[in-house]
């Protein structure tokens, strides 16, 4: 990994002398690393969508009265 001695004569090349990244860990992995991300987000989003309307679903086929809030029912 080479050093940089002299960030004024690094910073004043033209783009095209300039080679490699400037941080570490740039290349193939970081494109695999953003696709795993994605698809994890993807995922996440689906199985909660699911679960929400799930729960959604189970608690308005209990229909619950107009008094029932007196009850003090907890699973509302």
């Amino acid at each position: 990994m080479a050093t940089v001695t002299n960030w004024i004569d690094h910073l004043n090349k033209p783009a095209e002398e300039v080679v490699g990244a400037v941080y570490p860990g740039a290349g193939s992995s970081e494109g695999i690393l953003v696709i795993l991300a994605i698809i994890l987000w993807v995922g996440w989003t689906v199985l909660t969508a699911k679960s929400e309307s799930d729960e959604l679903e189970r608690l308005g086929r209990k229909r619950h009265g107009p008094n029932d809030h007196k009850s003090n029912i907890t699973d509302w």
